[in-house]
């Protein structure tokens, strides 16, 4: 095969086309980037045609519209609202304890002490709070993990006889989907004295004011409590009743890091050492380690955030899932001490809680990659599967993606420009569609995100039409003017012959 020569202007328009494709990836719009994202929805979706491994003792349990129907007429022997007293969830967690549940996470925020809920009556007859008894049954339990979110942290009661508490904070994407989560998030903690302030002024933990000498709590009536720091930025704890040897100095917050809940479930079945991650962000990626040699390096960018590999939905058939009623009847049927027809469908499973009840304030609905509307609860398990079986999202670094548009824009230039036009348009189809399938294989395979948009649209189809459109307005042009030339000299099959 004979190559065509090539033309200055063809060259610098092929090396103007990759220098503007590869400026707008350096921006990356968001226009371009939510085509991509839709590029990896569609990928996601494909793969749930594949089998994956999945680990096999996830579980699901529902507040549904049946739940509350069924706390609110009695049938379970106590009648209570929509807003449950937290003695509920103890007996939930009773219930599971008794199942043998290896893990119970709760998608519920526990803020505040509720002392206004209906107390609990113990078998010796005796009345305890709602708050210690849910309290109580953490504690005996000891597999409890509660829900945290940054300025939002659940008083020492739960913390205290709760195992350990996770991250549930839900960052959706500039288009409304939920794809990724962040690793962990520090949260901050206040000293007891300052806690206690701010509740006994009816003030927000947020509302705070920090300076480099002291700590500000704004009243309503536009004074301020101040609280003088020292230059170690401790306060002044000393009392009247302090006894010999006690600090009189404490910090008067700390701030703690807080796995994703979903990662603390998966390191409860994999025995993570999570206090001791190798966290190295600038080199994107952290590493557990757990006994048995288990390690496990999760991918994430420079603020620690990773994609979720999407593969169960709430109603998918390997994961566990009943209302939460069934559970309470369960553990009444219990405390009768009627247990011949009792079931153990959740012993050693890690078991995840959230609300599936209609209504705006009851549950928390959005998009995710597998469907348009659906439970986000699903991201604990998604994660949790993700770590225990070690199949994370690996995304090409921009380097690797920058090659690529420069070489799949010099591929496509160079076949457009030596082909004749109808077999170019066929053989740079079959680029991009050859392209477009290697996407879709290497990620249902290894889960591995090539990109899409800037390789196939922004280098393939840009350089194949600037060059197309080159050869029809220069080249095309120039044909014309030679034929009208020559055909008036020579015979037609000649001019043919030289054009």
């Amino acid at each position: 095969m004979q190559f065509k020569r090539l033309k200055r202007a063809p060259v610098i328009l092929v090396l103007l086309v990759l220098a503007l494709v590869c400026g707008l990836r350096l921006r990356n719009p968001d226009f371009f980037d939510r085509l991509e994202r839709m590029t990896y929805d569609l990928r996601v979706r494909t793969a749930q045609k594949f089998p994956a491994p999945t680990a096999t003792n996830l579980a699901f349990v529902s507040m549904e519209e049946s739940s509350i129907a069924a706390v609110k007429n009695g049938k379970l022997g106590y009648h209570f609202g929509l807003y449950w007293p937290r003695q509920v969830y103890g007996r939930l967690v009773e219930e599971l304890s008794a199942q043998g549940a290896k893990t119970v996470a709760f998608d519920v925020l526990f803020g505040e002490l509720r002392h206004d809920h209906p107390p609990v009556q113990m078998a010796d007859g005796s009345l305890m709070e709602s708050d210690d008894f849910f309290a109580l049954q953490m504690r005996r339990a000891g597999n409890v993990l509660l829900a945290v979110e940054p300025g939002l942290v659940p008083p020492d009661l739960f913390l205290t006889n709760a195992f350990t508490f996770g991250d549930i904070s839900t960052e959706k994407d500039s288009d409304g989907v939920l794809r990724r989560v962040k690793a962990f998030r520090f949260v901050r903690r206040w000293h007891p004295l300052i806690e206690n302030a701010a509740q006994k002024n009816g003030l927000s933990l947020s509302d705070i004011l920090i300076e480099k000498d002291r700590i500000i709590l704004p009243l309503e009536d536009g004074q301020t409590i101040e609280i003088p720091l020292d230059g170690n930025g401790e306060m002044d704890i000393k009392s009247k009743k302090a006894l010999a040897g006690e600090p009189t100095k404490a910090r008067p917050f700390t701030d703690e890091r807080v796995w994703h809940m979903g990662i603390v479930l998966a390191a409860q079945e994999l025995k993570l050492d999570l206090d001791h991650a190798d966290v190295d962000l600038p080199h994107e990626r952290i590493t557990l380690r757990g006994t048995n040699s288990v390690k496990r390096v999760i991918p994430v960018d420079r603020d620690g955030y990773f994609d979720i590999d999407w593969r169960l939905k709430p109603n998918d058939p390997r994961l566990l899932r009943a209302p939460i009623e069934n559970l309470l009847w369960q553990d009444r049927q219990r405390l009768l001490d009627r247990t011949n027809e009792l079931r153990d469908d959740f012993r050693g499973k890690l078991v995840v809680f959230g609300s599936a009840a209609q209504g705006p304030d009851l549950t928390d609905r959005g998009a995710t990659p597998l469907e348009n509307d659906t439970l986000l609860v699903s991201k604990y398990w998604n994660v949790a599967n993700s770590v225990i079986t070690g199949r994370f999202i690996q995304r090409t670094t921009l380097i690797t993606e920058m090659a690529l548009i420069i070489f799949l824009g010099l591929l496509a230039a160079f076949l457009t420009w030596q082909l004749r036009a109808f077999t170019a348009s066929a053989t740079t189809l079959l680029l991009i569609c050859s392209y477009i399938g290697l996407t879709f294989f290497v990620f249902v395979e290894f889960r591995f995100w090539l990109p899409v948009i800037f390789p196939v649209i922004g280098a393939i189809l840009c350089e194949y039409v600037s060059l197309v459109t080159y050869r029809v307005v220069f080249e095309e042009r120039e044909q014309r003017r030679i034929k009208s030339v020559f055909s008036k000299i020579v015979a037609p099959s000649v001019v043919n012959e030289l054009l």
